[in-house]
């Protein structure tokens, strides 16, 4: 999925202006960072593709975390008073009823107590034929995995097994995509989108990751140039084969706006592994290229992190331009115009943010806190 939805099951219309709902807390609900980025830019003043355009997360795991936040009575739809009676989640069929640990710990701490691979149905979908082409089991790990399997970090255990499973395979393309020797082109292509969405780095964007943070971009860039590797001998051998898959494949352009998006995945993918300046250097050349708000907003974010003040200022002040009504764009100005030194402008656009409506609760204590340690810092001056 890489474009909004016109609409998202059991929300409706993705036009709709979304509010939190009063009284909410994201910490009794243990909300997730990645939840509450995308919880306190939601404040009834912008339509709800907005906020997924603008949240920099892959378009797929953006409408999971709006569903899940519906769902636990977080968010009201237009005319509603009152969030409905949080669902609870369908109960997982074939899984032991036993307590599960939490996320951060490994359930199997040895590789001998790991359950076999789940056995495929004759029906299985192609997405679980791909899913299951990797052995999760991990026989004979190794000390350096089994370390890995054990990390306090945010993956759950069948996350980890996949990315540490894929890793054995890096250098065999075939091995690495799950699919056999001479597979065609549109297996390549699923393979590649199912598993690339699996392990991309952005997915796992503002959590705690430890060793991870590395063995998924390495796993990740692996999976892109085994894709690029398979579909680039077969578009060679096209004309022989006569298969017109890879040959429309090859004939079309890319547009400058999917090469924007391509530098800002890319770029992504660096930031969350640590190179901010690198993914600087990629956000600039997509926002060139194409400046559209959410661009702006993440690399102002990452000039932020990279101790880039200058830039952070300018990347705000055109998301800000493009958005002057959305108080999360004017709070990533002030923040900007803080780390640049300039209190008094940081004061200013907070106050003008506070003034601007807005039923967020959870964004409306941001600013206010923010507006309050700008003006402690200024009565230090």
């Amino acid at each position: 999925m890489s474009q909004v939805p016109a609409e998202i099951a059991g929300i409706g219309s993705t036009q709709q202006r979304l509010r939190v709902s009063p009284g909410f807390d994201p910490l009794k609900a243990a909300v997730g960072p990645e939840e509450y980025f995308i919880l306190s830019r939601i404040d009834g003043s912008q339509p709800l593709r907005d906020v997924l355009f603008a949240s920099g997360l892959p378009m797929e795991r953006a409408v999971q975390i709006v569903t899940r936040l519906r769902s636990i009575g977080a968010l009201l739809l237009p005319g509603e008073t009152a969030a409905p009676a949080p669902t609870a989640p369908p109960k997982p069929t074939g899984v032991p009823t036993k307590p599960q640990p939490r996320s951060g710990t490994a359930p199997f701490p040895t590789v001998e107590r790991t359950p076999a691979p789940p056995k495929r149905s004759p029906q299985a979908t192609p997405w679980e034929d791909v899913m299951a082409a990797h052995d999760l089991r991990l026989p004979d790990a190794s000390k350096d995995e089994l370390a890995a399997l054990q990390e306090d970090i945010e993956l759950d255990d069948t996350e980890r097994r996949r990315i540490l499973a894929m890793a054995r395979v890096i250098s065999d393309p075939h091995a690495l995509l799950g699919i056999a020797p001479g597979a065609d082109a549109r297996t390549v292509k699923r393979a590649y989108f199912t598993l690339s969405k699996a392990v991309h780095p952005d997915r796992f964007y503002g959590k705690k990751l430890g060793t991870f943070a590395r063995r998924t971009s390495v796993v990740f860039e692996a999976t892109a140039r085994a894709y690029a590797k398979l579909t680039g001998s077969e578009k060679s051998s096209a004309v022989g084969t006569g298969s017109h898959i890879a040959m429309e494949t090859q004939q079309q352009p890319q547009t400058p706006q999917e090469y924007a998006g391509e530098l800002f995945e890319r770029a992504c993918q660096l930031e969350v592994g640590g190179d901010a300046l690198g993914a600087m250097k990629l956000f600039a050349a997509a926002v060139r290229i194409d400046p559209q708000i959410r661009y702006l907003r993440r690399a102002a974010s990452c000039a932020l992190a990279a101790e880039q003040p200058r830039s952070a200022v300018e990347y705000a002040k055109k998301a800000h331009t493009l958005a002057p009504n959305d108080p999360s764009s004017a709070r990533l100005l002030a923040a900007s115009f803080r780390a640049a030194g300039k209190l008094n402008d940081a004061e200013e656009v907070l106050v003008m943010a506070m003034a601007l409506k807005s039923e967020n609760d959870v964004l409306a204590a941001e600013l206010r806190n923010d507006l309050a340690e700008v003006r402690r810092l200024l009565s230090r001056a």
